[in-house]
């Protein structure tokens, strides 16, 4: 997730619980005035399909109206030349631009379903990380195809493109994008074969101080640009202390963000703080800022993999090794160190 990101969910799980009641008891009302005759026809077939979550649910085909509640999915569909398909999307899908144009239906974890209901779709798309299991089985109540999509690692990052390709009838596009996307994973691999893999402390959270955990695509990623996380356990966000971190001594601190000027201020307000200045990366200014794309299991995660990559091991990339640019709208990494004196 990134910073903004987290923010806005943070607020919006205050207010689920208090909202959620309401928001059911006026369903029945609500959709009674918004469905069309039109609207509620189905199509003709549907495909039985298991979702990431392993739960059975029939997709209506071919599927018409698309509506993502995770900005990771929004990515992917626009990845896969299907943006005609979704009507609408969260408050927090940002990218690409075309996402800011659709009807939002709120934030991921408490979206308005009323909205969504109103958009009359085929199909939801959600994910386990920020997306509640009241909102799918609400939806699912109400007789919405709900697929959760819940990748791991990276390489399942990658076949749940091509498991949404399948289901939104872009088969081949997801193939063609999918195999590129792991062509330059393997070009990756061969860059950093032998090398010696970084000590890194990725920051999720500074209030509290939350990382990663080892099952997440973020850790997965880490592992792919030639880094590993300090942070060992089995929580997806883990609570750590100051206490432990300094204990590890990473060599890099590492952000995710699209606005390397908060997180510049956020690192100078670190420094004043007690203790930090006994991390050795702090003090020489070793700290990493990739996009937000690192923290959004989407194909545009493989950039953000290799632009950590060349930022941890610069010397395995010469004029003649030169990897893929990235895709359009990824912002490249910002390293601060302490020749650059940019902290």
């Amino acid at each position: 997730m990134s910073s903004t990101d987290r923010i806005a969910w943070a607020v919006e799980r205050l207010r689920a619980l208090a909202l959620s009641l309401a928001l059911l008891s006026l369903l029945p009302a609500t959709l009674a005035a918004t469905q069309s005759p039109s609207a509620s026809a189905g199509p003709a077939s549907s495909l039985a399909v298991t979702d990431e979550a392993g739960r059975a649910i029939r997709v209506p085909q071919p599927v018409r109206r698309i509506v993502s509640l995770a900005p990771n999915l929004t990515e992917t569909i626009f990845a896969l030349g299907q943006g005609d398909l979704l009507v609408g999307d969260t408050d927090y899908c940002t990218y690409p631009p075309e996402a800011l144009k659709k009807t939002h239906v709120g934030g991921p974890v408490n979206p308005s379903l009323e909205e969504v209901m109103a958009l009359h779709p085929d199909l939801v798309l959600a994910t386990p990380t920020i997306n509640r299991l009241a909102t799918v089985q609400a939806l699912e109540r109400l007789g919405v195809a709900v697929y959760v999509a819940d990748p791991r690692t990276v390489d399942q990052v990658l076949s749940s493109t091509e498991r949404l390709g399948s289901l939104l009838g872009a088969s081949e596009q997801a193939s063609t994008i999918v195999a590129a996307l792991r062509e330059r994973l393997d070009h990756l691999r061969e860059h950093l074969s032998g090398s010696q893999p970084r000590s890194v402390f990725f920051i999720t959270w500074v209030d509290p101080l939350i990382s990663v955990g080892g099952n997440t695509f973020l850790a997965d990623a880490l592992r792919l640009a030639g880094a590993h996380s300090v942070i060992a356990t089995p929580q997806d966000w883990p609570t750590v202390s100051l206490e432990q971190v300094l204990h590890m001594q990473p060599e890099y601190l590492i952000f995710s963000s699209d606005d390397p000027g908060q997180i510049q201020h956020q690192v100078a307000e670190l420094r004043g703080r007690p203790g930090w200045q006994g991390l050795e990366a702090l003090r020489q200014n070793r700290i990493i800022v990739l996009s937000e794309a690192f923290s959004r299991p989407a194909p545009r995660l493989i950039d953000s993999i290799e632009q950590l990559a060349r930022a941890l091991h610069p010397d395995r990339f010469t004029s003649g090794q030169a990897l893929a640019p990235p895709s359009s709208g990824t912002r490249s990494s910002s390293i601060f160190s302490q020749a650059t004196g940019a902290l």
